[in-house]
């Protein structure tokens, strides 16, 4: 029976030079020994004199010229022997290890391995060695005993009377035959070695399918390619109404225009699935290249790129969805049935193996929450989350973030910041690397996923918020790489919408022009669309001061100075979006001084103020002679309250990490002790919420994250700590945060009423009034006990929130005790009783201390939280019935949060009586 093995080689596909690996023998299976010896002078490599090489390898089992690696071998960064190879005789920067694929690699048995993938390393990992175009090294093995191999480049694009050399190897001696349009061209027999130069001889515009064979016996091998001869690209107008991107029809689902704006470009092609990955040419209109393709079926997804110049290719700019290699990695969960990377978009250029979808008839999201009414500006309580950080690795997407929604409701929270979700470069990233600006990173699920959590986070009446970079973008940015120097790895001066250099210091990427009128047209429909499309609410701006075309060169000081340039070029962006989104979110991530924030801020922009260093230093004992008042617009001289305040954000080191590090330690009170800290967090987060204005929270500061931003690098994965509530001391923090963020939500007075405050020292104080309600917020963030007039409003009866007291006032200037650490917010109204859980703190003129007891009411422990002069003491405790009964009693020898179990008691009011050496203490509680 005659086999025939036949393998399509696309256009596109370029032949890989492995010159940095040689393989002995050369044609083998993968049940042959083989010697591979890499040669650390060849390819990207930091190789060259190492004193200890890793080979980092794999086996591709889905086909030929597959990249998706498998059964890797290897740890990286461990120096343990796995994968480690010996250095070739005589040689300097040659090493070679010797192995048995199939053995090696532990693949089972019916499993096919068609290549092998490696990458090489130092010891540790820090210095790596790849193929010096796209990466992974692949090496093919012959599968059969003939095992055809094209070794030339085969062209995409062809002149009449062009000589194509046509060259390839086999494993063992063969006939070869050449088909041209399936006429025989030429025929080569008994030889392994095939070379040929085919003279084009077809007519411009028309393409060509080449079908090369090696016959061995009754088994042949067949390879197919195609080219097409060039052809002069036609002028004419664009169809009316056609913009850049893909132009769907909706009266014809088989077709749809493409687009792409390119100046200065002499011709563009499209290729792609509909096109069997041969090159399409595109008419020109101006500096616009666009062309109907028709014969589609609806519903179908395809894949595409655009050759511009005959040099580049690129994919889509305005496309909505991506396709990238590194798509292999996102599991099905997160993006069911992602169609995987075409062979026909894979080049030798790692940045230019990108390609856009297109697909008609798609099916529309259909919104449900379509009344949501955003919260005023001024009362927004913004939780900042990454999604990847949010939910953990194995639960990174938008539905898994949809059902933490509740969670988020319940802290109280009206609106959520995602960090960039847009196309970036690999699957883990803060995002702030983008390429593509209008396509959903798959990394976290589809682009109706996303819609679905903006949708429910509406239905729970939380707005969401885009972090949109426009400072920046990265290679493979379309519109960066069409005018680059790839040998100076930076954009060409003839770039419409990037900058050569970075006209500011910290630049990150290629910096866009945004005085150029390119970029505002590419920047504002980039706005208009996440607003109307995904119902977005506004968006937060990366690095906006970096907007600046005023070159400031590494000059910090004169970057931040006020830039009336800079000005304008905000405004007019903001009034575009506000011309169709009147009511969107403006926020801006700016840091300049503080005469231009003013004139952004009075002009309607939200702009970030971080108060990260001033709340620190007043969590961590260090508030004398410092002020927290940058966090309130009128410290600023603002008109407008319009300043976004934050104690911790995804740039900051993390609060609950400083503070047991570097925090005070008093005569008697050590901020250093867990408790303490988290105690602290409540402290500041008193004298935050309750400042009018908006608000931002990095996510997990509601319960005391403390792992370092720098663990794992800075931009690197971090744990989710989600356990860290099932630990009553710090879910007492988010308890804490949900009911001052509750305050705002349920009482005017703490976002309209007159206020006037203390923010700078050790002592601070918050007085608020309105018309029915006044509040008084006095704060000890000192390390040593002080008094505090309190400056009450009037006399009468106040309340204290959290404790529920109430304290009759006949002279509003009497002091009040307060240990380090202790916070009152007072009311001369009732509030809401705080949920059950929330730790209530009740000062004693006997012991004059604060305790806390939690929960209150308690089904089972009570947990005791004593402060820092009584965790040394031993204290007796008695719980007695209304009736003055002994019903427990016992003494605490753990003087950090110790537990007396009620669980024996009937439901009712009880009081627990404690008692040192010199004092006693009564309080009252409730059992369930």
């Amino acid at each position: 029976m005659k086999k025939t093995l036949i393998i399509v080689f696309s256009v596109i596909t370029l032949a890989f030079s492995n010159a940095q690996v040689t393989i002995t023998p050369n044609c083998f299976s993968d049940t042959d020994e083989i010697t591979i010896v890499y040669d650390a002078t060849q390819g990207t490599s930091g190789l060259v004199g190492a004193t200890k090489v890793y080979m980092h390898a794999g086996v591709v089992t889905d086909s030929e010229t597959g990249t998706s690696w498998q059964h890797v071998i290897g740890n990286w960064g461990s120096d343990d022997g796995i994968g480690e190879m010996t250095k070739v005789a005589g040689e300097t920067d040659k090493w070679e290890i010797t192995l048995t694929s199939r053995t090696y690699f532990d693949v089972p048995t019916n499993e096919t391995i068609y290549r092998l993938a490696m990458v090489f390393r130092n010891a540790d990992g820090s210095k790596e060695g790849k193929n010096d175009s796209n990466g992974d090294i692949y090496i093919n093995l012959a599968n059969d005993p003939i095992n055809l191999q094209i070794t030339s480049t085969i062209p995409v694009l062809v002149d009449v009377d062009e000589l194509i050399p046509i060259t390839a190897t086999t494993c063992s001696d063969v006939t070869f035959n050449l088909y041209v349009n399936d006429v025989l061209e030429t025929t080569q027999s008994g030889t392994n070695l095939f070379d040929y130069s085919y003279q084009v001889t077809q007519n411009a515009g028309e393409t060509v399918n080449v079908k090369l064979t090696a016959e061995l016996g009754e088994t042949t091998n067949e390879k197919l390619f195609s080219y097409t001869v060039r052809s002069t690209t036609i002028t004419e107008a664009r169809p009316a109404g056609i913009i850049d991107g893909i132009n769907y029809d909706n009266g014809d689902a088989t077709k749809v225009t493409l687009s792409l704006w390119a100046p200065y470009k002499s011709s563009v092609y499209v290729v792609g699935d509909f096109s069997n990955w041969n090159p399409v040419q595109m008419k020109r209109d101006g500096e616009h290249f666009w062309v109907e393709v028709t014969g589609l079926t609806p519903g179908q997804e395809y894949a595409y790129q655009y050759l511009v110049d005959e040099t580049l290719w690129i994919a889509d700019p305005y496309a909505d969805k991506i396709l990238d290699p590194d798509d292999k990695w996102i599991p099905d969960t997160t993006y069911p049935g992602l169609m995987e990377y075409p062979a026909g978009a894979t080049h030798a250029n790692w940045y230019e193996n990108r390609a856009a979808i297109l697909q008609t008839d798609q099916t529309p999201y259909t919104w449900i929450n379509t009344s949501f009414q955003k919260p005023e500006k001024e009362k927004l309580v913004i939780y900042e989350l990454l999604v990847r950080d949010f939910l953990g690795e194995s639960n990174m997407n938008y539905q898994a973030l949809i059902d933490t929604l509740g969670y988020l409701e319940n802290l109280g929270v009206n609106a959520i910041e995602l960090m960039p979700i847009m196309e970036f470069n690999g699957n883990d990233s803060w995002g702030y690397n983008p390429t593509f600006m209008f396509a959903v990173d798959k990394a976290y699920g589809t682009k109706n996923d996303l819609k679905e959590f903006i949708d429910e986070a509406h239905g729970r009446g939380m707005a969401v918020i885009l972090d949109m970079v426009m400072n920046q973008n990265d290679i493979p940015s379309p519109y960066a790489q069409m005018y680059f120097d790839f040998s100076s790895f930076k954009p060409t001066g003839l770039n419409p919408w990037f900058n050569t250099d970075a006209k500011h210091p910290y630049n990150v990427f290629f910096d866009i022009n945004h005085e150029s009128n390119y970029t505002k047209t590419w920047l504002d429909s980039i706005n208009h669309y996440w607003l109307n499309e995904f119902h977005f609410d506004g968006y937060r701006f990366d690095l906006s001061k970096g907007f600046t075309q005023r070159d400031s060169g590494g000059d910090v000081g004169y970057w931040g100075q006020k830039d009336d340039s800079r000005i304008a070029i905000l405004k007019r962006m903001a009034d575009e979006i506000w011309s169709h989104s009147p009511d969107a979110y403006v926020i801006l991530e700016h840091f300049a001084d503080n005469t231009e924030e003013k004139v952004l801020a009075d002009y309607g922009m939200m702009l970030w103020g971080n108060s990260v260093h001033d709340y620190n230093e007043a969590n961590m004992g260090y508030a004398s002679n410092k002020s927290i008042g940058w966090a309130y617009y009128e410290s600023r001289g603002w008109t407008q309250n319009n300043v976004v305040a934050y104690m911790e954000s995804h740039d900051e080191e993390r609060q609950m990490y400083k503070i047991p590090k570097y925090g005070n330690i008093g005569s008697n009170y050590n901020i250093q002790k867990e408790a303490t800290a988290l105690q602290r967090l409540k402290l500041t987060a008193a004298f935050f919420f309750t400042v009018p204005g908006p608000k931002m929270l990095w996510q997990f500061g509601e319960f005391g994250y403390d792992v370092s931003i720098d663990e794992n690098g800075r931009t690197g994965r971090k744990p989710t700590k989600w356990e860290y509530l099932d630990d009553t001391k710090r879910s007492n923090v988010y308890d804490v945060y949900s009911e001052l963020i509750g305050l705002r939500n349920r009482y005017d007075v703490f976002t309209e009423g007159d206020f006037s405050w203390q923010p700078a020292g050790d002592y601070k104080s918050i007085h608020i009034s309105s018309a029915d309600t006044n509040v008084v917020i006095i704060g000890n963030f000192d390390v040593e006990p002080t008094e505090m007039d309190p400056a009450f409003q009037n006399t009468g009866t106040w309340y204290d929130f959290f404790s529920g007291e109430e304290l009759s006032v006949n002279n509003v200037n009497d002091p009040i005790s307060l240990n380090p650490g202790v916070f009152h917010i007072y009311t001369d109204k009732k509030l809401h009783t705080p949920k059950k859980d929330i730790i209530t703190a009740i000062e004693n003129s006997n012991i004059a201390q604060h305790i806390g007891l939690y929960p209150n009411p308690v089904s089972q422990l009570i947990n005791l939280e004593l402060p820092y002069d009584l965790k040394q003491q031993q204290i007796h405790w008695r719980i007695i019935d209304i009736y003055g009964k002994e019903l427990l009693y016992g003494a605490l020898d753990d003087a950090g949060y110790p537990q007396i179990d009620v669980s024996t008691l009937p439901g009712g009011f009880y009081s627990i009586m404690l008692k040192t050496k010199s004092n006693s203490n009564t309080i009252k509680f409730i059992k369930e």
